[in-house]
């Protein structure tokens, strides 16, 4: 092949490219959107992602799968959702442990930051320290300062190393310059439960799940790790009160593989949005005590990097060690 003939080739490919991608079916007319979940059904995010996806598909005009993959704390489907196609049809539906892992496993077969993108920081799930009511100490101060004179009530229960309940007491460590014993739990329930019948003296875990016995007087609500207090509990005080600067919610967020146009990120944003706008939505937060967000990918990616670092320093500080 002569030179004048392959660059005549070379010209035409150039001429026919974009005519070519304007001839394929818009996103996302080829096929269903899988959500990948990375817990198993019937959990508060699993419940979340199943209100958002039929309002999801209305704006998006094709249909919204919730597939689970649970297992490693959410790595599973991680590493799944980043070596998918970045073509906006596989969408990972994750928690605030996506940031904690990356900063607790040094070996994970993919990179948060690099191998995937933020679409929709979509709400955030506040966690609440409570204490058995028999714990002498009403808020964050007086707890406190009852731990420093009786190292019994410095135990803190947990729903397992690395749970986003451990990152809270951890970060509350750090910033407060506390010496604490973390007691990790199989499960959040379990911790709450032991709490509740006075074998550990306190429990760092989500406000939806600690709700019930604190109305029943079971538990005694100490403070909340959201930046505001709660409007569900809106005589508790935060942590930020007393320690500034404090923020350990459990947010929820979707992303995609790294490569995915901006133009299928943004329409996903937007079929986000939309659905986050839908009374029953809202409602479904409201009973996992969370809030609506709505939050830009930008602000996911800045937030899961913010998080890294910091929960990097919490992991380094502490030793901490995965199971």
């Amino acid at each position: 092949m002569n030179i004048l003939r392959a660059t005549r080739l070379v010209s035409w490919a150039l001429i026919a490219m974009p005519l070519l991608a304007g001839a394929q079916p818009d996103y996302p007319a080829r096929q269903p959107v899988r959500l990948i979940v990375t817990f198993a059904p019937g959990g508060g995010s699993d419940t979340i992602a199943r209100s958002l996806n039929a309002k999801m598909s209305e704006k998006l005009g094709q249909t919204v799968i919730v597939e689970n993959k649970p297992g490693a704390g959410g790595s599973i489907a991680t590493d799944y959702v980043a070596k998918a196609a970045p073509d906006g049809y596989t969408v990972l539906f994750t928690v605030s442990s996506h940031s904690i892992n990356q900063a607790l496993y040094p070996s994970l077969p993919f990179n948060t930051e690099r191998d995937l993108r933020g679409v929709t920081l979509i709400g955030a799930l506040p966690q609440v320290l409570a204490v058995h009511p028999s714990v002498p100490a009403n808020n964050l101060k007086e707890w406190i300062a009852l731990g420093q004179r009786d190292p019994r009530y410095r135990q803190y229960a947990t729903g397992g190393i690395g749970s986003p309940g451990h990152f809270a007491g951890g970060l509350l460590q750090s910033m407060a310059k506390l010496s604490l014993q973390h007691i990790p739990y199989r499960g959040a329930g379990p911790a709450i439960a032991d709490v509740v019948g006075n074998q550990v003296p306190a429990v760092f875990g989500t406000l939806s799940g600690a709700l019930p016995h604190i109305r029943s007087g079971k538990l005694k609500a100490i403070a909340v790790t959201s930046k505001e207090r709660s409007p569900l509990l809106p005589e508790v005080q935060t942590i930020a009160e007393s320690v500034p600067g404090y923020e350990s919610d459990t947010w929820i967020g979707t992303f995609v593989p790294h490569g995915t146009p901006q133009a299928v990120v943004d329409k996903l944003h937007q079929a986000t949005l939309a659905a986050l706008a839908d009374n029953e939505v809202k409602a479904r937060m409201e009973t996992q005590a969370g809030r609506v967000i709505g939050g830009s990918p930008e602000a996911l990616d800045k937030l899961v990097s913010q998080e890294i670092v910091q929960f990097t320093r919490v992991v380094r500080e502490q030793g901490i060690k995965p199971e």
